[in-house]
């Protein structure tokens, strides 16, 4: 029997990219299907906006989003819980992790 490995969506600010990736790989090694923003400098105000749309639409599709400290004023924490799509703190999510 295959099982789904739950969709996180990570959150952090544009500061945090390297803590991101750390979070991301622990997530993804815990068995967690991980998603992250993406940071990496936009071409030009259409791939910045077509990147924004990936984001939101990876948080829409995520079971979960969890965010890094002082991050829960992110745009992608606001839009989660707009679209109802539960919040909590990564710390939380890692506990989890390692005690499944």
């Amino acid at each position: 029997m295959h099982r789904t490995r739950p969709r996180i969506f990570v959150a952090g600010h544009a500061a945090d990219v390297e803590r991101i990736k750390l979070a991301a790989a622990e997530l993804a090694a815990a068995g967690f299907a991980v998603a992250t923003p993406d940071f990496t400098p936009a071409l030009d105000a259409d791939d910045l906006l077509a990147r924004v749309a990936d984001d939101l639409a990876a948080v829409e599709a995520a079971a979960v989003v969890a965010y890094l400290p002082g991050a829960e004023d992110t745009l992608e924490v606001a839009h989660a819980e707009l679209y109802g799509v539960p919040t909590v703190r990564l710390a939380d999510v890692l506990a989890l992790a390692v005690t499944r």
